[in-house]
């Protein structure tokens, strides 16, 4: 009977050492920070297929309507539902006879690295490891990557077939444009030399074995997605200004509005003041109505300039707003 005794009194410390033990650990295990799904498989995948389709759409674009934008006599809002990748045509601001058109490609907006991790630590409601913030910025490239694709080739249709000469693009003033333009030229060179080059070696290191060459190979591919992310930045329009596709880029921000319109507070909270971006707004809309009677804006697509076109065009002017698939996509 002692022995039973014995036995069970010594289960039970066994029993009672575990539960403490597992207690103990349970409290002072390093907590598991709740990661988020790795997309960068499906958005590689994504920017292959839109490379595919965009080059297949541009070759099979015949326009049934061929008027140009600037014949402003013409409804282009149906000319601009049958461009490849457009989705949705918004007429926001209506003008019997307008004397001035605004159109607006909504776009996806590059984000630098700090600034995105503020707005990713916002909308996560928590702090963001290294690791998880590299891989979340990636695809934040990847998207980019694809809406880009598919942006090109609709301004490429318009260019093409339906007069488009010129871009108005946000998120630099006249004041910039010596730097944007020494930028695009810097940009230019290195594409025409040094990335064709790059890109030539690639496909010869590739054919070789061993793991010298795979080194090689990957410090390759890192100098060209350095030099893809800064095409990236300045976005479709800069791009068409670098392969000369466009004759010109054309700033529409106030410096000053701008910087007081800019969501991120000095503390790194997001706080948006919808007096300051209506100011600058208007000084948007003002940009495009002085700068000639058409102006196509490829602008961030969280902005409504109706209010602002509706106040300083006097009613003679006209505001379209396109959606592409892939926008869409993205934001949903």
């Amino acid at each position: 009977m002692r022995r039973v005794g014995s036995i069970a009194l010594g289960l039970m410390t066994v029993g009672l050492v575990a539960l403490a033990i597992y207690i103990y650990t349970t409290r002072h295990r390093p907590s598991q920070q709740p990661t988020t799904e790795d997309r960068r498989p499906k958005l590689r995948k994504l920017v292959a297929d839109q490379e595919a389709e965009s080059a297949q759409a541009l070759t099979n674009y015949k326009p049934k309507i061929t008027a140009r934008l600037d014949d402003l006599s013409a409804h282009v809002d149906d000319l601009l539902r049958a461009v490849p990748g457009v989705i949705q045509v918004e007429v926001l601001v209506k003008a019997n006879k307008p004397t001035h058109r605004l159109i607006h490609l909504r776009d996806w907006h590059f984000v630098q690295r700090n600034p995105f991790a503020i707005d990713m630590r916002a909308a996560l409601g928590r702090e963001i490891g290294d690791e998880e913030l590299d891989r979340l910025y990636e695809e934040h490239l990847l998207e980019l990557d694809a809406v880009q694709l598919e942006q090109l080739t609709l301004v490429r249709c318009l260019i093409k077939h339906h007069g488009l000469k010129r871009v108005f693009s946000e998120g630099f003033s006249s004041k910039d444009m010596e730097n944007y333009k020494d930028r695009i030229s810097v940009l230019r060179k290195m594409e025409k030399d040094q990335v064709s080059q790059l890109r030539k070696q690639l496909i010869d290191v590739q054919a070789l074995k061993g793991d010298e060459a795979r080194k090689i190979e990957d410090q390759i591919k890192t100098m060209i997605r350095e030099h893809e992310v800064r095409l990236l930045e300045v976005g479709v329009s800069g791009r068409l200004l670098i392969t000369g596709e466009i004759e010109d880029v054309v700033p529409i921000e106030d410096t000053d509005l701008l910087d007081k319109a800019k969501p991120v507070t000095p503390d790194g909270k997001l706080r948006f003041d919808p007096g300051k971006v209506k100011a600058r707004n208007d000084a948007q809309v003002k940009a495009v109505l002085e700068n000639g009677p058409v102006g196509f804006v490829i602008l961030g697509g969280s902005h409504d300039l109706s209010d602002s076109v509706r106040r300083l065009g006097g009613g003679k002017s006209e505001y379209i707003r396109l959606t592409t698939k892939l926008f869409e996509k993205m934001g949903q």
